[in-house]
């Protein structure tokens, strides 16, 4: 019979295992296929999701230099305001070639590497004078207008004007001294106004009309002339960031002067260049970065580290040089340490499905092998080698698991399309191959043979051969949990290295392995203990399934490897999930400190009475700076920010806060002549001592105080003690803390936010849901969720057919088993019994074992990935597990076993008369 023919037979006839087979080379080309490309796809995603989220200023690459550019080699920054003549009389005053120099910048930014030379965007620049004061508009509620003088080579065109004109070059005077009165009071030169066009909200603001005049404090600054009025063609524009006080001016109200106001003008540029003293320009590439891929993000970091370290000459000869700086950088750094937690923990995630993978691969192929055993025995018997026989199931494994491949990469490219990397088609080529290997690996002589488990007797080379692997399975997972860990964190990632670490993909992985291990030696020992319990009872059920259990395992070893990877994986991607929640959780409301802060304008008490009466507020917290006082401690003195707050209010509002202090309340009630107080940051451990020898009783010790500014080293005392004991200013209160009632819903947050703001409408109003929610909704946190659940479900997935497996290769000795004892008066229904103890032990094992793995590979994954760039905080979350999802787990895999336990005893009813005449155990 040739080999083909046997083959195709083969797959005529009890097919179902090879659809198995080629169902797990289907899925795992999928896997391979999509989640490369969706994990680089989710990094390009981050990283134009986290540049979108940044403000120009903390986004594009800028450069301020003194001076005004297009001037050419006979300028010189520092010697002050471009002249044309000298004398008492007018010139024309020279104009600056800013576009050429804006063609410098084009050029600069051409000549960088990709992917940099296509971030950088338009390059564009505004050139500013200093604040100066006008003299106030008659009837004009301003008591101090300023203006700014401002001139852009594109600032035309980002406005519509409204009335008037744009400003025109004026004569200037070359001399300014002539400007000054000489020694008998006469001026030599009356300068013409300066030219300026504003915005119609600075005009109103301001009191300017068209056509007014606005003489200026400067006695070298001419006076200032409106000639137009505009409104910005986008107001939104990020034009209008780099260059503020223009669409609307800025607005102090100061309770000793009054009303400062303070706008942007624009003038002509060769004016402005002639009359303005100390010039700056400020020089901006805007950036986008929607076009970068997750592996061009490591060298645009560097490209753009050496771009900001670099002092360049855009125009030759040009006075004004460009010493760039971007917070590009930052946004870079951060999203690449995302990414590197990211990847390690997708890395952390996948190792063990796997592994778990690879065991129900091996199972479904011992099925295969199962049902052609009698065919392969009948042609080793007709002279066929052992080699042939091996090749015969390979070729069938080869047959199923190619096309297989090829479907499971085209599904792999719909459900995530993208370019297919080299690395991909080879992961694809070793999926469709996975099976023949497979078949070929258990089709061995002793494979193709029936023979009962506890009656094969294992010679003592190859006991001694599993014990070495399993001792070097060990050695090795504590040698690079040990390493990893002295490790520690790797902080700071800038993309130049590995995308993981093998470290942080070995350590799990080895030690789940080897707990898998732990329990494959435990287990059957515990078994025979519990079968001599069990044989002194008079129930047979029990009895014999622990006997089964013992003589032959449903499946043998590889489903408790199979369950205890699965069930490990499933419960730590639980306990992680739970713990970048927790984590983000508590950075948002660390930030915070309360339900809602409010921070900004001046807090007086009858402010904070009016925010205690806004409906829903149930306390009010308003935080007093009392500046930075020298305390003495352990190691000398030490500089700390006190704080004062009613300390019971405060208590009220953080009560639900994570990482407040416990005791805050218990600062109202002294001890003796100490004086309580909680102590955050870097303070000293031991007593602390006020200047002048005050004692202070320190009743808690925190990282931080939730809500409060930030400070290195900070104390935090009850107001009215502070007031009574403590020799300090009164201090002001810029901040509010408000707590909210319990059960307050989205809707009454938002009105209560409303009426805060209602009350103050300067005030930045803060909500910690709000901070929570913008993390959570970033594409690597998405991601990570997504990953997470899909590592529960492809774990739940593998230990649901880890258990069918194991079932399946052991129904036809159950059915013989079972035919025998019916013929017995074995009683209906104890076949479920039987049917449960072959998988029992080996699912209590492993969800212990699963269980505990959840937690420590956790552990090991926060002793060595740094999470924080996931979170928003600066220290690694706390290792967070939700009981209800691990329950759930438990639960879940339970009803699989019982699902399985009963689907495979009805089974068992059939063919009772056929098994009997087949032969007994």
């Amino acid at each position: 019979m040739s080999l083909l023919l046997l083959v195709r037979r083969h797959l005529r006839t009890a097919a179902g295992p090879t659809v198995a087979l080629a169902v797990i080379a289907m899925l795992a080309a999928t896997v391979t296929s999509a989640v490369p490309r969706a994990v680089a796809a989710l990094h390009a995603e981050q990283l134009a999701h986290a540049t979108a989220q940044a403000s120009a200023i903390a986004r594009d690459v800028i450069a301020t230099s003194p001076g005004v550019p297009g001037y050419g080699a006979g300028y010189v920054a520092d010697d002050g305001p471009v002249l044309g003549a000298t004398g008492a009389g007018s010139v024309d005053p020279p104009q600056p070639d800013l576009d050429g120099y804006r063609d410098g910048l084009r050029a600069l930014a051409a000549a960088q590497p990709e992917p940099l030379a296509r971030v950088l965007g338009e390059p564009d620049l505004l050139v500013s004078g200093e604040r100066v004061d006008v003299r106030p508009v008659e009837g004009n509620d301003v008591a101090a207008p300023r203006i700014v003088l401002r001139a852009g080579a594109t600032a035309r065109d980002q406005v519509e004007l409204v009335e008037g004109r744009w400003p025109e070059p004026t004569p200037v005077v070359a001399d300014r001294d002539a400007m000054l009165p000489g020694t008998d009071g006469v001026v030599d030169a009356e300068p013409v106004p300066l030219e300026v066009a504003m915005s119609t909200a600075s005009a109103a603001e301001l009191g300017w009309t068209l056509g007014s005049v606005h003489p200026t404090d400067d006695p070298l600054l001419p006076p200032a002339e409106l000639v137009g009025t505009w409104e910005p063609r986008d107001a939104s524009a990020d034009y209008w960031v780099h260059g503020p006080l223009a669409v609307t001016p800025e607005v102090v109200l100061d309770p000793n002067v009054g009303k400062i106001a303070t706008a942007a003008v624009f003038a002509d540029p060769g004016t402005l260049g002639a009359w303005v003293t100390g010039p700056t320009t400020r020089i901006w590439f805007p950036v986008d970065t929607s076009a970068v891929t997750s592996a061009d993000a490591p060298a645009l970091l560097a490209q753009l580290r050496g771009l900001t370290a670099t002092t360049s000459t855009p125009v030759e000869g040009d006075a004004v040089t460009l010493e760039p700086t971007s917070g590009l950088v930052d946004v870079l750094e951060r999203v690449l340490g995302q990414r590197q937690g990211v990847d390690a923990v997708v890395a952390v995630l996948a190792v063990g499905p796997l592994g778990a993978l690879v065991a129900v691969l091996v199972l479904a192929a011992g099925l295969v092998l199962d049902r052609r055993r009698s065919a392969l025995a009948l042609v080793r018997a007709r002279g066929a080698s052992g080699v042939w026989a091996r090749g015969v199931v390979a070729v069938e494994g080869l047959v199923v698991g190619l096309p297989a491949a090829v479907a499971g990469t085209a599904l792999g490219l719909v459900v995530v399309p993208g370019p297919v990397s080299p690395a991909q088609l080879v992961a694809a080529l070793g999926c469709g191959l996975a099976p023949a290997v497979a078949l070929g690996a258990v089709a061995t002589s002793r494979g193709t043979r029936a023979r009962r488990a506890d009656l094969d007797v294992v010679p003592a080379r190859r006991r001694r051969h599993r014990l070495l692997v399993e001792a070097a399975v060990a050695l090795a997972a504590g040698l690079t949990a040990v390493l990893a860990l002295d490790r520690g964190v790797v902080a700071g990632a800038d993309g130049t290295g590995p995308a993981v670490d093998p470290l942080v993909v070995a350590a799990p992985l080895l030690v789940s392995v080897t707990a898998a291990l732990v329990v494959l030696r435990l287990v059957p020992p515990v078994v025979r203990g519990v079968e001599r319990v069990l044989a002194r009872r008079a129930d047979l059920v029990p009895f014999l399934g622990a006997a089964r259990v013992r003589r032959d395992a449903a499946g043998g070893l590889l489903p408790a490897l199979a369950l205890v990877l699965a069930v490990g994986v499933a419960a730590s991607s639980t306990v992680l999930a739970a713990t970048v929640r927790d984590g983000v959780t508590r950075e948002a409301w660390g930030a915070v400190g309360a339900d809602v802060r409010v921070a900004g304008p001046l807090m007086d008490d009858e402010t904070v009475s009016t925010l205690a009466g806004v409906a829903g507020v149930a306390a009010v917290a308003s935080v007093v700076d009392l500046g930075r006082v020298q305390v003495e401690d352990a190691g000398g003195t030490t500089t700390v920010t006190v704080y004062a707050t009613d300390a019971e209010a405060l208590a009220a509002v953080q009560a639900d806060v994570p990482g407040a202090p416990e005791r805050s309340a218990a600062l109202v009630a002294p001890d003796g002549g100490t004086l309580p107080v909680v102590a955050a940051g870097d303070l000293a451990d031991g007593p602390l001592r006020w200047p002048g020898g005050q004692e202070v009783a320190v009743l808690e010790r925190v990282d931080r105080l939730p809500g409060f500014p930030p400070a290195t080293a900070a104390l935090l005392v009850d107001a009215t003690t502070a007031a009574a004991r403590l020799d300090v200013g009164a201090g002001s209160s810029r901040l509010a803390l408000l707590g909210l009632d319990d059960g307050a819903t989205a809707a009454d947050r938002a009105r209560v936010e409303r009426e805060v703001a209602a009350v103050e409408p300067n005030a930045v109003v803060d909500d910690p849901v709000a901070g929570e929610r913008a993390l959570l909704s970033s594409p690597s946190a998405a991601g990570l969720r997504t990953a997470f659940v899909l590592a529960v479900v492809l774990s739940a997935l593998l230990a649901a057919a880890t258990v069918v497996l194991a079932l399946v290769l052991a129904a036809p000795a159950r059915r013989r088993l079972l035919a025998v004892l019916r013929t017995l008066g074995l009683p209906a229904g104890a076949e479920r019994g039987i049917v449960a103890w072959e998988t029992a032990p080996w699912t209590a094992a492993g969800l212990l074992a699963g269980g505990a793995l959840g937690w420590a590979v956790p552990a090991l994954v926060l002793a060595v990935v740094d999470l924080t760039p996931l979170t928003g905080g600066d220290t690694a979350p706390p290792l967070v597990a939700d009981p209800l999802w691990l329950g759930a787990l438990a639960l879940g895999l339970v009803g699989v076993v019982a699902i399985g336990a009963a689907v495979a005893g009805r089974l068992g009813r059939r063919r009772d008369v056929d098994q009997l005449r087949a032969g007994t155990d």
